[in-house]
């Protein structure tokens, strides 16, 4: 029993938001069981609101790419003079073939019902599921947050395919990792405790 909860964390403290990959694709099994995966989070009311639009097609990837950065450069304008980092995203963003999804070859959009109160948490505790059982099994991964802003635009949605009464929630990008990134310096959190 102690080996499995070491696994367990060694998978959560390994884990990174990968920006490169192999040009190698997953299998339909393997995806079929990162889904799997996903749907042991928990949800409130057991409503288990979650779809997953998995798009393999590179072409629309691309789009949806060039789509997403367009509805994130001017939101980077507005930040960039207040955050590093959003000044150094922006400037890849505008780079010439600059892919929002990094080459990766599966995109995976987690979609929730409409009709659930806590469709958005569940969904994103989901997506947390998925990233980690995808690096149990050597695959990397990244949430696109950049993606968002586009998808929330429901004929968008409907033009990839979702079904209807479905909120994009989580766009993650699954692929096998080219390199290890270095881990990222942690913060310290702010703790109350309240005895």
């Amino acid at each position: 029993m102690a080996n499995s909860s070491i696994d367990v964390i060694e998978v959560i403290k390994t884990r990174r938001s990968i920006r490169e990959y192999l040009d190698k694709e997953i299998s339909d099994t393997d995806i079929k069981f990162l889904i799997d995966c996903a749907g042991y989070a928990p949800s409130g009311l057991n409503m288990q609101p979650w779809g997953f639009l998995v798009i393999k097609n590179r072409y629309m990837i691309r789009n949806l790419s060039e789509t997403s950065k367009k509805s994130m450069i001017p939101l980077l304008e507005d930040m960039k003079n207040t955050s590093k980092a959003a000044a150094e995203y922006l400037s890849f963003l505008k780079m010439k073939g600059s892919d929002m999804f990094y080459g990766a070859p599966v995109l995976v959009i987690i979609l929730g019902n409409k009709n659930a109160p806590t469709a958005v948490y569940d969904c994103a505790m989901a997506a947390q599921t998925m990233m980690l059982a995808a690096q149990s099994i050597g695959v990397g991964s990244c949430w696109i947050g950049g993606a968002q802003r586009s998808l929330v635009d429901e004929n968008l949605l409907k033009e990839l395919g979702a079904p209807e009464g479905y909120i994009a929630v989580a766009p993650l990008i699954f692929g096998y990792p080219k390199g290890k990134p270095k881990a990222p310096d942690r913060i310290e959190p702010k703790v109350v405790w309240v005895k």
